[in-house]
């Protein structure tokens, strides 16, 4: 009964800001600018105090964020020399300020964020071995990074000597990355359409399971462990038990290709993107509908939960005067 009470409020609450009139679909929240090209990645630092993002016009934005608003005018990060696919922050350090970024120009950047108006050029250069497309810390060391390419390396990075210290050639498309929480293990979606489960830091692999019935894009840890939930070229959002890789729901309310997906603070919603006019929102572990969060401008490229509450940070990218633009924009569902 008590669940079943939580449940019910939590639902009134998403109803609430996700609505609009009777067609379940809401109106995206304030908007802040932050590019002069398309948003790429959305990352929230581990306090929830800043909020990071990067773009195809080779910059990454800063913004402090105080409660459900953030400063007008973000630190602009330049350094890298093509577009940027890829931000994110070291979760195990404290104070929680470094951040990395992947970009095509075969670079990884590191960037010292403790005050954003001093940011003015990135702390460490790494350099790759090709056109860096995705990027992830490990979960518990902060001396260790793994980036993968468009020719599918993954390597991993010892932050310390700043350079790429293991490589892992994959014979097939590998798109995404996440650590499971304690960091021993490494999951992968692939272009077969399977989700690859490799041991850390020996890069073997222990399990695969068919996702989807083609290219699986995404792949997101839950931050409590519980879940591991895929996205594929096949419009379906696949949830599986962590650890017995049960598979216990799935989404098929989106049309498109899934292009992202993540876990709010304590699991009990996911949020999807693809270039449908809508993120969809599902409670969990059920997948049933929380809502539809209404897009200006399709597709969702980028979009990440707030570590400590229910905010939703989310890409938007239009065109004005045959110019590009990017901006974050925030909904709350408290």
């Amino acid at each position: 009964y008590e669940l079943a009470t939580q449940y019910e409020g939590l639902r009134k609450k998403v109803s609430t800001v996700c609505t609009s009139g009777g067609n379940k679909k809401g109106s995206p929240g304030d908007e802040w600018r932050a590019h002069g090209g398309k948003v790429h990645s959305i990352a929230w630092s581990a306090d929830g105090r800043k909020i990071a993002s990067c773009s195809s016009d080779k910059t990454l934005a800063l913004f402090e964020c105080d409660g459900q608003k953030l400063n007008r005018s973000p630190a602009i990060l330049r350094g890298h020399t093509d577009s940027v696919d890829q931000v994110a922050w070291c979760v195990s350090r404290n104070p929680n300020d470094l951040l990395a970024s992947a970009s095509a120009d075969r670079t990884v950047r590191l960037w010292d964020c403790r005050s954003s108006s001093s940011v003015h050029a990135s702390k460490s250069v790494i350099n790759t071995k090709g056109e860096n497309i995705n990027l992830c810390w490990h979960p518990t060391d902060p001396n260790l990074l793994v980036v993968g390419n468009k020719e599918d390396l993954v390597s991993i990075i010892d932050v310390r000597a700043l350079k790429c210290t293991n490589d892992q050639q994959f014979r097939h498309e590998v798109n995404e990355m996440a650590f499971t929480p304690c960091g021993t293990r490494l999951m992968l979606t692939t272009g077969h359409g399977c989700l690859f489960v490799h041991s850390f830091p020996d890069m073997k692999q222990v399990h695969s399971i068919k996702a989807h019935s083609s290219s699986a894009i995404c792949v997101k840890v839950s931050p409590d462990g519980r879940y591991v939930a895929t996205g594929g070229a096949d419009a379906v959002v696949c949830l599986f038990d962590l650890y017995s890789l049960t598979r216990l729901s799935s989404v098929a309310r989106l049309d498109w290709v899934i292009r992202v997906i993540g876990f709010n603070h304590d699991a009990s919603m996911l949020a999807a993107g693809s270039e449908d006019t809508f993120i969809d929102v599902s409670f969990l572990p059920t997948c049933q509908q929380a809502g539809q969060i209404s897009l200006d401008n399709p597709p969702a490229n980028a979009l990440a939960w707030h570590p400590r509450s229910n905010i939703l940070a989310f890409g938007s990218d239009e065109k004005e005067r045959d110019r590009e633009h990017g901006s974050i924009r925030l909904v709350s569902f408290e």
